[in-house]
């Protein structure tokens, strides 16, 4: 996962409005990073967010990135992950596990619950699962954030004759030339990874 982990994480860092947009589903006005370590044993999120919406709302967006392989199960961990950030931060939470790569989270629905001896669930958590890898990129042009398309990459390309010159285009007409020129070598960074698919 490392050769994907650390480019997902610069390119959420690089535009985290408009990605916590699209997973909150909601208008955001500001996002601020957090510390990601979490409180207890040595444990770090891999990305976390304090994030205000335009209705001046401050939710708490957390994002896991996998591939197909996790030492330890995910659900486990995003429980893990979830509570300690619950307890530290104490305000409405939205976590997402960005899966990527063929494969990968093929059995995780995103719910999950213990069981208690009453035939209730005893504890129940769920987030909220996204698999880049079964994601066509059409889907990711039709979100309409150049942010976002830095992602394609990662998605079922089934035309990339017709995607890439698409995805170039729109990104060549970001009007901040920093911006562009940042979205433009993340776009080429996530090209090359073991996630594409066309």
């Amino acid at each position: 996962m490392a050769e994907t982990d650390g480019p997902l994480k610069r390119l959420v860092s690089q535009f985290s409005t408009e990605f916590a947009a699209w997973l909150l589903s909601a208008n955001v006005r500001q996002t601020r990073s957090l510390n990601t370590d979490l409180p207890g044993t040595p444990v770090a999120a891999d990305q976390v967010f304090r994030v205000t919406l335009t209705s001046g709302q401050e939710v708490l967006l957390h994002i896991e990135f996998q591939g197909r392989r996790s030492r330890q199960p995910m659900p486990w961990r995003m429980l893990d992950y979830m509570t300690r950030l619950a307890a530290q931060h104490r305000l409405a939470m939205r976590s997402v596990v960005l899966y990527v790569g063929r494969g990968a989270g093929v059995n995780d629905n995103g719910t999950h619950q213990v069981e208690g001896v009453d035939d209730l669930p005893a504890l129940s958590w769920r987030y909220r699962v996204i698999r880049l890898w079964q994601m066509s990129a059409q889907d990711v042009l039709a979100l309409g954030s150049p942010a976002l398309l830095a992602l394609v990459g990662q998605t079922r390309i089934e035309q990339p004759e017709v995607i890439f010159p698409e995805v170039i285009s729109r990104l060549r007409r970001v009007p901040e030339a920093e911006r562009r020129s940042r979205l433009l070598t993340e776009m080429g960074a996530r090209s090359h990874f073991p996630g594409r698919h066309m």
